[in-house]
C-alpha cells in the first residue's frame, strides 16, 4: 500500500541526490500513480481562470506515463516518488536542475504563474528551493484556514463526506480533506483555491462548513 506524504516532506528527498539529469524539454509522461489517471482528470469540471498570479514552493514531477510536468500536492513515499496534480504549461526540464530515476523527473521549486482553468501557466522562470531562503517568502508559510461559524452542526461522518466529495470533484488541484469535528468544518487541502472552488462549496454545502488551505498563494 502506497503511503502519501505532504509535498513539503519531499524536500528531504531532494537532498538525497540533486541529480541534474541531461533531460531535454521533450515530454516524459508523469508519475506512475494510476489513481489519478488522465481519464479521471478529463472528467473533472473545467474551472475558468480568475486572472490572478499565484506563487508557491512545490514539488514538480513528470513520469513515464504523462506528457506534462505536474505540481504535486501529496507525494507517494517511494523511489522514484509518485504524484499527480495540476499540469504545468511552459515547463522545461532542460532548464532546471532536477533528479531523475526510472524515467521519472522531479525537483522542488518556487513557481509563479496563472491558472487557465486546466493548467498552471508559468509567468516566471522556476527557481530551485535549494537556491532560496524561505524566510524571504513569508506569504508562502502555512497559515491556518479561516474558520467561520458553521450554519449547521454536522457530525464527523457528514464533514468527511463533504471533504471526499470536493476532493473527487476537483482532483487536479484538491488533494485531500478531513473532518475537523471540533470546529464543525470540512478542511480542504488544495494546490490552488480559486473563486470558483469557493463558489462550489458555498452552493452545495451549508454556510461556513468548508474551510480551505492553499499551497499556491495569490500575489497582490
Amino acid at each position: 500500500m502506497q503511503r502519501f506524504i505532504p509535498v513539503a516532506a519531499l524536500l528531504v528527498l531532494a537532498a538525497c541526490g540533486q541529480g541534474t539529469g541531461d533531460a531535454g524539454s521533450d515530454g516524459a509522461g508523469s508519475a506512475a500513480d494510476t489513481s489519478q489517471s488522465g481519464d479521471t482528470q478529463s472528467e473533472a469540471p473545467t474551472v475558468p481562470s480568475g486572472g490572478g498570479v499565484y506563487q508557491g514552493a512545490l514539488t514538480v514531477l513528470q513520469g513515464v506515463e504523462r506528457d506534462a510536468a505536474e505540481l504535486c500536492g501529496a507525494v507517494a513515499e517511494s523511489y522514484p516518488p509518485q504524484c499527480g496534480g495540476l499540469p504545468v504549461t511552459g515547463w522545461d526540464w532542460g532548464a532546471v536542475e532536477h533528479e531523475e530515476a526510472s524515467g521519472v523527473r522531479w525537483g522542488s521549486y518556487l513557481v509563479t504563474g496563472t491558472f487557465d482553468g486546466k493548467s498552471f501557466v508559468l509567468t516566471e522562470d522556476p527557481v530551485p528551493t535549494s537556491a532560496i531562503d524561505m524566510a524571504d517568502y513569508p506569504h508562502l508559510q502555512y497559515q491556518e484556514p479561516e474558520i467561520g461559524d458553521p450554519a449547521e452542526d454536522l457530525n464527523a461522518a457528514e464533514l468527511q463526506a463533504i471533504a471526499d466529495e470536493i476532493t473527487a470533484e476537483f482532483p487536479r488541484y484538491v488533494y485531500g480533506g478531513w473532518a475537523d469535528e471540533q470546529n464543525g468544518v470540512a478542511l480542504i487541502d488544495a494546490l490552488l483555491v480559486t473563486p470558483e472552488l469557493e463558489a462550489y462549496a458555498a452552493e452545495h454545502y451549508p454556510a461556513d462548513t468548508v474551510a480551505f488551505s492553499s499551497m499556491l498563494k495569490p500575489l497582490e
